[in-house]
């Protein structure tokens, strides 16, 4: 996510469940961390960033080794039913509108590492 407050609340919410977080201010340097050998399990994005947006970093990922088979749930605060389409059907996992809440992000995120949260 390009808004630094929004990636601390997530990152806070995760590390409060025993997650390891990295961060990424755009998606190419989300890409530049995975390249440079970043092993990930899964990738929260958001869907309107400058430089590399959510949609274009979900295409990248499928091309990168170290994308594929990594969950990437993508968050958005005006996303469209067209838009959600797409990033689906690019590979998202799940698309969640912003704001979003804590419980039901964590239930997804669940869902896509297949790992009980507390």
């Amino acid at each position: 996510d390009d808004d630094r407050p929004v990636r601390r609340a997530l990152r806070l919410l995760l590390e409060s469940h025993a997650f390891d977080c990295k961060e990424a201010d755009d998606g190419l340097e989300g890409l530049t961390l995975l390249d440079g050998g970043l092993s990930v399990d899964l990738i929260l994005s958001d869907y309107h960033m400058p430089v590399i947006d959510g949609l274009n970093f979900l295409k990248a990922l499928a091309y990168r080794v170290s994308g594929q088979g990594v969950p990437v749930i993508l968050l958005s605060g005006n996303m469209t039913k067209k838009m959600e389409k797409i990033a689906k059907q690019a590979g998202a996992f799940a698309v969640i509108a912003k704001p979003y809440d804590p419980q039901k992000l964590l239930a997804v995120i669940s869902r896509a590492c297949n790992r009980p949260i507390s």
